[in-house]
């Protein structure tokens, strides 16, 4: 509506320009003046759907000059267009002769440069609205990402930092007390770098495979602490990938899954694999029996996924056959 008020306004003190500054008749007329608005309405809804035409063709971000004197020039011949035809038929209807009077040409090369002068002062004004609406969309957009991750983060943290997970390594720790205080020592030790990792990557965006890995081997120590030699962790990265990024607690959330929704034992005990296919880095764990009611898995995977395609417009692959494989895409 507020578009449509502007056009029809905009148009009318166009309209009332051209009357004003080029008077055919030579005296005031209320009827001359009233199509005189109408055609400027006329006029810039033209102008209005010319724009949209040549934004497709011509975004102003790849073509900014070739766009502006497109839109000058299409304007400026669409608008003189529209008022050669508009003064046909008004000369038509009222039974002048219009390319025979010879008091023509100066009012037609006033017309001329005041269409010009229109045509580039509105192109001008147009792409500076033009371009502070997007930058304000684009801002918006970055805002509306940076909550949504900062949401993503906050679940994926809430999950690390679980009172379940905190319970169990409580009771472990008490065991391990009254067995064995070395391992107590090393598994206190194990369990704060782990919430000391969860903590200081909670506002970052991305973290290096190396520091991931860091956290992942302290989080398998406190699981082979409480469950023995069970799991088995294989890191089979080139150098090369160790520097990659990936969203934080990305790897930990798939072992831990995969820790979850498996019963190890030493008959069957679970190994977890990290190695390269082809571009994607591929965490993929064996299938040992599986525990009854869990349904935290898909949890987990739509935030990674979530968070790969808000961070970098990537999808994450999921293999489900002999093994359970998820594919992660490299962020450089």
């Amino acid at each position: 509506m507020r578009r449509h008020l502007s056009l029809m306004l905009g148009g009318s003190l166009l309209g009332i320009l051209i009357y004003g500054f080029v008077n055919f008749s030579g005296f005031q007329s209320s009827w001359e003046l009233l199509l005189s608005a109408l055609l400027g309405i006329v006029m810039a809804y033209a102008a209005h759907y010319a724009n949209t035409l040549l934004n497709a063709l011509l975004p102003w971000k790849k073509h900014t000059g070739l766009r502006l004197l497109s839109g000058v020039m299409a304007h400026l011949m669409l608008w003189t267009a529209l008022i050669v035809i508009a003064l046909l038929s008004y000369f038509e209807l009222s039974g002048l002769p219009f390319f025979l009077r010879e008091d023509l040409n100066d009012p037609l090369i006033k017309i001329a440069i005041l269409l010009f002068c229109a045509a580039l002062i509105y192109n001008i004004i147009y792409f500076a609205t033009y371009s502070y609406q997007h930058y304000a969309k684009g801002q918006v957009l970055e805002l509306q990402q940076e909550r949504r991750q900062t949401q993503l983060q906050l679940k994926a943290l809430k999950s690390q930092l679980s009172p379940h997970f905190l319970f169990n390594s409580m009771n472990t720790l008490s065991s391990l007390f009254q067995k064995d205080t070395a391992k107590a020592e090393v598994f206190i030790r194990a369990l704060a770098n782990s919430y000391q990792y969860t903590l200081q990557t909670y506002g970052d965006r991305l973290v290096t495979v190396t520091e991931e890995l860091i956290f992942v081997r302290a989080y398998c120590e406190l699981i082979k602490t409480r469950f023995g030699n069970h799991l088995s962790l294989d890191v089979q990265l080139p150098p090369e990938v160790l520097q990659s990024k990936v969203p934080p607690l990305t790897l930990q959330m798939l072992v831990e899954n995969a820790v979850k929704h498996n019963v190890m034992s030493a008959a069957s005990p679970l190994k977890v694999q990290l190695a390269m296919e082809g571009k994607k880095l591929c965490v993929t764990n064996n299938k040992t029996s599986k525990r009854p009611k869990m349904d935290s898995l898909k949890i987990g995977l739509q935030n990674i996924a979530a968070r790969y395609e808000l961070l970098a417009h990537k999808s994450i692959a999921i293999l489900d056959a002999q093994e359970f494989t998820v594919q992660l895409p490299l962020i450089l």
